[in-house]
């Protein structure tokens, strides 16, 4: 029960200094990088995808890399 109490002070004094928990920022940041995806795939910027994609640790020449820029694509001609 101390060990709660010890957190939630810990937080209140970090709070008040304006600081956040590290996940915050970092849950911040995808949510940043995310919506950098979607601005990407709308106005049809690959090299922007792309960027977004390493930034979010999906290395070039993995599956999945090649399956979401596979996506990517699919989703380019069908908005033509």
């Amino acid at each position: 029960m101390s060990d709660e109490k010890d957190i939630s002070k810990v937080r209140e004094e970090e709070a008040q200094r304006g600081r956040r928990p590290t996940h915050l920022r970092e849950r911040e940041r995808q949510q940043r990088l995310r919506k950098l995806v979607w601005d990407s795939m709308r106005n049809g910027n690959k090299a922007l995808f792309q960027q977004v994609l390493i930034d979010l640790d999906e290395k070039p020449g993995t599956v999945r890399y090649d399956e979401l820029m596979k996506m990517y694509d699919d989703y380019q001609r069908a908005k033509r």
